[in-house]
């Protein structure tokens, strides 16, 4: 039984969109992953940990973080595990001053441009026998999807990496992979990077499967959480997930239509924040019969956000609710008059891309209004 610690994206030295200090503590925090990853292959005893691209953010990252990630496979090394490291597309080996190409990299780094057997390691009694390539620019072919790869070897265990795109044309630098082509040159394991939110192809014999991204770099893209142990022996591939403790980017909605008054949302904000241990984003949704301002929005945000949680609330509201406009638009004032030319703009409405457009203006429009109305109060006075 081969026991493999499969890595990818782990994007160490990203710069988080955060104010401070959590800015500083959640890159920290991922800058320290590496550690935590060869803490975890010691523990478990593995044969081989397999880099599936993107292990830095950049192409060239900061010199402390390099002699940090360079140590931490030193320690791999000295304990006899086996490193195999393949640049991805945001740490990309074309760039003529690529941290791949100052000096001497741990373990072996894959550097060819096109799918060729790289190596054989005698693991276990065991031959491994690897299949990669690197995407190098001007080298690497890039019209559709890369579907020639050299076939497996009867009587070892046949492994391949890449840093790619599974059955997905997403540029040149995505690394198209066809999944058949895969599937047909009979590789056992296929250790995959790129795709952040993981996921797998199963054959008979054989899998390939993207690792994921362990910790997030924003609420869109939030990290799996988990980090991929694969052990492979007789009977095909298992696979073992195994969660590692990172900041999590949460994201949760809240449907407004279903609220009277701000009070009520506001509550609900608390209730979600006091129960998240993170990075918390509440997207506002929905219809709510009441007008929501942006200083409002940020005083909840600094209400509950604290020092171990971190709360981003995010308006995706579309306009109000049609009892509220009604009622609005029956005002003698510049409200009113506005509000009701834009409801027969978009009862005349041609399609769903004008009406959307009559929304987004009918509710910036009331936002400009309702804050012109607010400065105008203390003198006595309306809109």
């Amino acid at each position: 039984m081969i026991r493999i610690l499969h890595l990818a994206d782990l994007h160490l030295g990203y710069e988080p969109s955060l104010p401070s200090p959590w800015d500083q503590r959640v890159a920290r925090e991922r800058d320290g992953l590496l550690s935590r990853a060869v803490d975890l292959a010691l523990k478990q005893k593995v044969h081989m940990v397999v880099i599936a691209g993107d292990l830095f953010d950049h192409h060239r990252p900061a010199p402390g973080l390099v002699e940090s990630v360079i140590r931490e496979l030193r320690r791999l090394e000295k304990e006899g595990i086996r490193v195999i490291t393949v640049p991805g597309n945001h740490d990309e080996i074309t760039y003529h001053d690529s941290v791949y190409r100052q000096g001497s990299w741990p373990g072996f780094l894959v550097t060819n441009p096109h799918p060729q057997v790289v190596t054989c390691w005698e693991i276990e009694g065991q031959r491994c026998r690897i299949v990669s390539m690197a995407y190098v620019e001007g080298a690497t072919r890039i019209n559709g999807l890369l579907d020639s790869f050299p076939a497996a070897e009867p009587g070892c265990l046949n492994l391949a990496v890449f840093h790619g795109s599974l059955d997905w044309e997403g540029g040149d630098r995505s690394l198209p992979l066809s999944g058949e082509a895969l599937a047909r040159a009979g590789y056992h394991y296929v250790a995959l990077g790129h795709i952040h939110r993981g996921g797998e192809r199963r054959w008979p014999g054989g899998m390939a499967l993207y690792a994921g991204m362990v910790a997030g770099k924003n609420f869109s893209d939030p990290g799996v959480g988990y980090w991929t142990l694969v052990c492979l022996g007789e009977g095909g591939p298992r696979v073992e997930r195994i969660p590692e403790k990172v900041s999590g980017w949460q994201a949760e909605d809240i449907d407004l239509s279903a609220f009277s008054r701000p009070e009520e949302v506001e509550e609900a904000i608390g209730h979600k924040a006091s129960s998240s241990g993170g990075l918390l984003q509440v997207r506002l949704t929905g219809s709510p019969p009441f007008f929501l301002s942006q200083e409002q929005i940020q005083r909840w945000e600094a209400r509950w956000s604290r020092e171990d949680a971190y709360l981003e609330i995010k308006d995706e509201t579309r306009g109000w609710r049609w009892d509220f406009l009604e009622e609005w638009g029956k005002e003698p004032n510049i409200k009113g008059i506005f509000l009701r030319r834009l409801q027969e703009r978009l009862e005349q409405a041609r399609d769903a891309e004008e009406r959307e457009i009559i929304e987004l203006a009918l509710r910036k429009g009331v936002a400009a209004l309702k804050e012109v109305e607010g400065k105008c109060r203390p003198s006595g006075g309306g809109i």
